[in-house]
């Protein structure tokens, strides 16, 4: 996905945006005729009109006086009349100021030759002379002001009204940004509302013959009558862009946003991750907004995260852990080096989300707290985490992930969650509803965006519904984007896995290591992480790095088979199959054996092992209690007697085992455990005592209940608790 080749497509048909949509479409002589000729039709023939009332008003006083106001009057009448049609078929400003002169025009010209008479030359003269200045105006007007104008802008914008009813949505103006985008504003009049023309733009986006998603809206918070309707009539993203390297190698992690892609209008896509930025380059700033990236298999989310990841493996103070329990390896093998915790079991990723939600958020938050801040900060002292959750199907439901998400994030923390489908079978609903952010990657039904995208952006018209015919394009929301970008298609930057791998290798020069706060916190889940040095790319190792003493040792997983044996299970499954082959079922044999087995249970049958002991026992007669002087059975104590601990000395014991274990690693266990412990204290009912000591200790957070049935975590260091540590 990460070669140019992939992003490409077939080129769109230019004859798709060259439709004529001129409604007029009778015989265009006549109306050229009525469009040129009538202006010098008004000038010749209102002369002889205006000299004929002229000659009958100038005969009586009275009469030429009510001449001149009824032309008055009906001049301007006219003049208003013109102007409501105007308004109503949407004219152009240029073209209502024409009609406006003209009407006024005329109604001065023949108010005044009704009173003054057109009988002189001078007076003739002049009427003629200004009537052939109008004819031309108007002539000129026709052949060049509106050339350019048929069959766009208003022209379009009318034949929808007649086509989908948007007559009571105004057209103000248009303009196109000149890389494929028109930006329209449109005022709601006479009563109708933004969700009205909302519902009309799937009919709109066919009228206009442009894609599902093309046609969005923005509604002005403080005037919901001014609607900003945006066209995105090409797709300039066919090609991909290509990722142009680090945008801010060195700096800190909350100095400027991270650039993840391009917007199809051109501008560049930026999120804003730790949420306070001393470069905000024009993103809101605020809290940190955890993120839930949805898409289909192979719509581009995976590209999309390793960008972000490189990204910020190139710069300082930030700390980055990767999880994935699927395929970490061919997911995020050339920038598994950008993690400072690589974590590929469900066992691990439980455990971490555990150690995260306790001590480490507790411990990061006091040390902000002591700086007197209420949040993270560059230059605080700590590591901005981020956290990025590949195929959190698979752990996205357990009770210490949420509570990650409650409370992570004024300590200084970032949860990306990576997921084929947000619904609640995959992911719990709390959980999501903690992700105020969401990027919509392609989706096999576009209605699914509803589960990350906030609802703005939905009704505004985002519509992701392309399925992976399109890796890489998204829907942004939330992250410090302005709301008027939600609903606007954007795509990741492209890049190979070699370009990536190498910008992380250099990054690791101006990382800056994790703080001690954080590396204590994490206790022995950091000391012996898994972290590596290199990419995995093409014939490269994929030994991990050791960690730092003390470390326990290598998980199976962590290290690849030896050949020789894989190849020596290889033959022995190959033996076993033969074997297995080989054995052949003996009817005979079997209806022997079977023979033999019943016999021996008749002669168990027959025997009594108590002969007597229980004849003429029934359940009417009472059995006759023991003698008072009738021995009585008692268990024999666990542990002799000088073998046997104080309460004290049990506790202590109890404690120190748990010491060890959580230094070297151990993550859960089981009361059986320690039964050699608990068994050995000097009381009747040793199990009664263990039952508060658990109690205790669960109270003081130092274990916690596993999903496992019957086990319990080992969250923190006893003794360090014990200690007041």
């Amino acid at each position: 996905m990460g070669r140019r080749s992939s992003y490409r497509t077939s080129r769109p048909r230019r004859s798709r945006r060259e439709v004529d949509v001129n409604i007029d479409n009778g015989a265009q002589e006549p109306r050229n005729l009525i469009k040129y000729g009538g202006p010098w039709a008004v000038t010749l023939a209102g002369g002889i009109v205006v000299e004929g009332l002229h000659a009958i008003a100038v005969t009586n006083p009275v009469t030429s006086s009510l001449t001149s106001l009824a032309l008055a009057a009906t001049g301007y009448g006219l003049t208003q009349f013109m102007r409501t049609l105007d308004l109503r078929a949407k004219v152009d400003k240029q073209t209502r100021i024409l009609h406006t002169v003209n009407c006024a025009t005329v109604t001065a010209g023949a108010t005044l030759g009704t009173v003054i008479g057109l009988e002189s030359a001078a007076t003739a003269g002049a009427w003629l002379l200004a009537g052939t200045g109008m004819s031309i105006a108007n002539n000129l007007w026709s052949a060049f002001g509106t050339k350019g104008k048929e069959g766009k802008g208003e022209g379009k914008w009318a034949r929808l009204e007649s086509e989908i009813n948007l007559a009571k949505h105004e057209l103000k103006e248009a303009e196109s940004n000149g890389r494929g985008t028109v930006i329209a504003k449109v005022e709601a009049k006479d009563g109708a509302t933004a969700d009205d023309f909302a519902r009309k733009l799937p009919a709109m986006a066919a009228a206009l013959k442009v894609g599902v998603g093309r046609i969005t809206h923005h509604v002005n918070d403080d005037d919901v009558s001014d609607i900003t309707m945006r066209v995105q009539v090409a797709d300039l993203l066919k090609e991909g862009v290509k990722w142009p390297g680090p945008s801010a190698f060195g700096s800190s992690f909350g100095d400027t946003p991270l650039p993840l892609g391009r917007y199809e209008d051109g501008e560049d896509l930026l999120v804003n991750i730790p949420g306070v930025l001393l470069d905000p380059k024009g993103l809101a700033t605020g809290n940190v907004e955890h993120c839930v990236a949805q898409g289909t298999n192979g719509a581009g989310k995976t590209q999309g995260n390793s960008m972000l990841i490189t990204e910020a493996a190139t710069r300082s103070e930030v700390s980055i852990a990767i999880l994935d329990c699927a395929k970490p390896d061919q997911d995020y093998g050339h920038v598994r080096h950008a993690a400072d915790m690589w974590i590929t079991t469900e066992g691990e990723v439980k455990r971490f989300f555990k150690q995260l939600a306790g001590p480490v958020i507790k411990n990061r938050a006091a040390y902000l707290a002591s700086k007197g801040l209420a949040r993270w900060e560059p230059g605080c002292g700590l590591n901005f985490l981020l956290i990025v959750c590949e195929e959190a199907a698979d752990y996205a439901d357990g009770e210490s992930y949420a509570k990650v998400l409650r409370t992570i994030r004024a300590a200084g923390g970032w949860v990306l969650t990576s997921i084929q489908r947000a619904t609640h079978d995959q992911m719990d609903t709390t959980a999501r509803s903690n992700h105020p952010a969401g990027m919509a990657y392609g989706l096999a039904d576009g209605a699914e965006a509803a589960y990350v995208l906030p609802p703005e952006a939905i009704e505004a018209g985002a519509f992701p519904g392309w399925g992976n015919r399109k890796p890489g394009y998204l829907y942004a929301a939330g992250l410090g984007i302005p709301q008027e970008r939600w609903h606007v298609v954007a795509r990741t930057y492209y890049a190979e896995r070699d370009t990536l791998a190498a910008a992380v290798t250099a990054g690791m020069n101006v990382r800056t290591p994790l703080d001690e706060v954080t590396r204590e916190a994490f206790g022995p889940l950091w000391t012996g992480r898994t972290y590596f040095t290199t990419p995995l790319l093409a014939g490269s190792s994929t030994a991990a790095a050791p960690a730092p003493a003390p470390a326990p040792a290598p998980r199976p997983s962590e290290t690849a088979p030896e050949q020789g044996n894989a190849g020596d299970q290889a033959g022995l499954h190959e033996d076993l199959d033969d074997d297995e082959e080989e054995v052949e079922v003996s009817e005979e044999v079997i209806q022997k054996e079977t023979e033999e087995l019943l016999e021996m249970l008749e002669e168990l049958l027959q025997q009594d092992p108590e002969p007597g002991a229980y004849e003429g026992l029934s359940v009417e007669e009472e059995i006759t209690a023991p003698a008072d002087d009738a021995p009585l059975f008692e268990l024999p104590p666990p542990v002799d007697e000088n073998e046997q601990f104080s309460q004290e000395e049990c506790r202590a014991a109890i404690l120190n085992r748990l010491h060890e274990w959580f230094t070297t690693g151990k993550a859960s266990f089981e009361p059986k455990e320690l039964s050699d412990l608990w068994l050995r204290v000097a009381l009747k009912t040793p199990r009664n005592w263990w039952n508060r000591l658990r109690s205790e200790l669960l109270e003081s957070g130092v274990i916690e209940d596993s999903d496992e049935y019957g086990q319990y975590d080992l969250v923190r260091d006893p003794l360090a608790e014990n200690n007041g540590e």
